[in-house]
């Protein structure tokens, strides 16, 4: 899939959840309400194409928050050592199940920049030194809230961006996610 389908795709998702949190105030006699959380993350992440591959293992934290138990918006960033030092910041959208189990689903828009392995190629001469964008989705199956604390085992991700010309791909594990709300 190019990735001049992937943005408008995207767009219409977050466009999508932006107005169902606009109609659930509308249509509601409750006002929304809003959980901050402030966590941080451990885990791998990757980003491989044909011009270079960069990413590792390392740990970060991020800020998240709930409306009406329900709907996710989040941002963080992570430091990654292992092939190169590569620091990687995200943002993304999303839903999650109400109550003490709540796994959860979110498109994730992805920027990694840093060191690396390059390769030359007979399409690139030179080397890519742009940030290595991608959009994906991001899956938290095993993850639990109870009394303001919030923690995740084993969240799973993929993504897609583009090298003009070329195709990247992006993975992710969150081996463990821990964080309070205040």
């Amino acid at each position: 899939m190019k990735m001049q389908h992937v943005l408008p795709r995207l767009g219409l998702m977050l466009g999508l959840l932006l107005g169902s949190l606009a109609s659930a105030e509308e249509g509601s006699a409750e006002p929304l309400t809003h959980r901050i959380t402030a966590y941080f993350h451990s885990g791998l992440d990757l980003f491989l194409s044909d011009f270079r591959t960069m990413g590792g293992v390392g740990g970060g934290f991020g800020v998240r928050d709930t409306v009406n138990d329900r709907f996710i918006l989040q941002a963080d960033a992570r430091y990654l050592l292992g092939l190169g030092n590569a620091v990687e910041l995200r943002a993304g959208a999303g839903i999650q199940r109400q109550g003490t189990w709540t796994p959860a689903a979110l498109v994730m828009v992805s920027g990694m920049m840093g060191g690396g392995m390059r390769f030359m190629t007979s399409e690139r001469s030179t080397p890519v030194v742009a940030p290595a964008l991608t959009v994906g989705l991001q899956l938290a199956p095993l993850r639990f809230t109870h009394s303001g604390t919030q923690f995740s085992l084993f969240e799973l991700g993929v993504g897609v961006g583009s090298e003009w010309p070329g195709r990247g791909v992006s993975m992710h594990l969150t081996l463990l996610e821990a964080g309070t709300t205040f």
